[in-house]
């Protein structure tokens, strides 16, 4: 039996690349916690003040959201945490068997898994994502868009105690097993992303849209429909809890408070962040996340048209263009440059788009993404809000 590691294999070389990145933010978090003061000294740190003082190299992947999926994971939902959907917090409690009358222990236990679980979950996503992308492009586009997405400014949230990790995970899965012809598998990984994530939901129009191009029968697309099931039994836990089964939306305010109620057209949050470009001093530490909000609203809307042109599949880009524009048109691209790292086909569109142009170009998009990457991370490890 030949049991020697090929070196050459694409999931080697994955696992390689993802390991790199891993161990590169690892190096980022050191240097940050000896060099970058403190965004903040009283919340929004990892584990809350004193155990992030005492441990910053665990506690720090978990600042922010981190703290409300730990929470979560150890307590159970409390006031206001309903904005953060079950399926993450609970794989946490399931592995970690918190203890809430021993809390310390719990508190690195669940982190500890937490983190666990998004990497694995990321890595395996960036292996499936490489077999979806394989099934229409070649291998050099599919290393493409992994490199893009591991340097995309925004990348370290894989690697922390959030959510995007399981949820990458299972809508790839969902759209490969899409695209192999097994809808039960789809509809049923769908079900559960929908439960990670609101975002899960945007997977029914595309998967429709993904039957009707392979032209599947009406007998095995059906399974598709039980993508909204994810999300319809969070919503019936929450009217039966809370009393309001759209709380995830209505308590959205907590994590994102620049985002409003109703609609807001496009161009007028373009205009928005025009004024704000006019009315915040550069010296502001929000100066720079406005420009990379504004920077992410103009690339993430022009990627799944560019994708269209290049004929990326349908039902992709209208995943990618739903995933961007639902959270946009409520007024702001707060938050967008984290929501926009589950949106692969936009990395699909973006692969396609490097990949054509000159080697210097591609030289410089990599220096600047991969600077920005850099910059990001240790402003996050450090407690300083970055989306």
């Amino acid at each position: 039996m030949n049991s020697h590691i090929n070196l050459n294999s694409p999931v080697f070389k994955i696992l390689l690349i993802f390991l790199t990145w891993r161990f590169l933010l690892i190096l980022i978090l050191l240097f940050a916690i000896n060099f970058v003061p403190l965004g903040s000294t009283d919340r929004f740190l990892g584990g809350g003040p004193v155990n992030y003082s005492i441990s910053p190299e665990l506690f720090a992947w978990a600042n922010f959201d981190g703290e409300h999926y730990l929470s979560i994971a150890i307590f159970g939902y409390k006031n206001l945490e309903q904005a953060f959907f079950p399926v993450y917090p609970a794989l946490i409690a399931f592995f970690a068997r918190p203890d809430s009358y021993n809390l310390l222990t719990s508190l690195v236990n669940s982190t500890i898994l937490g983190l666990l679980i998004s990497n694995v979950s990321f890595v395996l996503a960036l292996i499936f994502l490489w077999e979806l992308i394989k099934i229409d492009f070649s291998n050099k586009i599919a290393y493409w868009v992994i490199i893009l997405l591991l340097i995309f400014p925004t990348s370290f949230y894989f690697g922390s105690v959030y959510n995007e990790s399981v949820f990458l995970l299972l809508s790839v899965l969902s759209f490969y097993n899409a695209r192999k012809g097994k809808w039960f598998a789809a509809g049923l990984l769908g079900a559960v992303a929908s439960a990670t994530r609101v975002f899960g939901i945007f997977l029914l129009p595309a998967l429709l849209i993904e039957a009707w191009q392979q032209k599947a029968p009406y007998s095995r697309l059906m399974w598709i429909f039980l993508i909204p099931f994810g999300l319809g039994a969070y919503m019936w836990y929450l009217n039966t809890t809370v009393g309001d089964a759209l709380a995830f939306y209505h308590f959205q305010g907590l994590v994102g408070e620049q985002h409003q109620p109703g609609i807001t057209l496009l161009p007028q949050v373009y205009f928005r962040y025009i004024k704000m470009f006019a009315t915040t001093s550069m010296q502001n530490p929000i100066f720079q996340t406005l420009i990379l909000e504004f920077t992410i609203g103009l690339l993430f809307f022009f990627l799944p048209i560019y994708g269209y042109f290049k004929k990326i599949r349908l039902s992709y880009v209208l995943y990618a263009m739903v995933g961007f524009l639902v959270p946009a048109i409520q007024g702001s691209f707060s938050s967008s440059p984290r929501y926009v790292i589950i949106l692969f086909p936009a990395f699909l569109a973006a692969a396609l788009l490097v990949n054509s142009l000159p080697k210097i170009v591609k030289t410089l998009i990599i220096l600047l993404s991969f600077s920005v990457f850099l910059i990001e991370a240790a402003l996050f490890l450090r407690g300083y809000w970055v989306a």
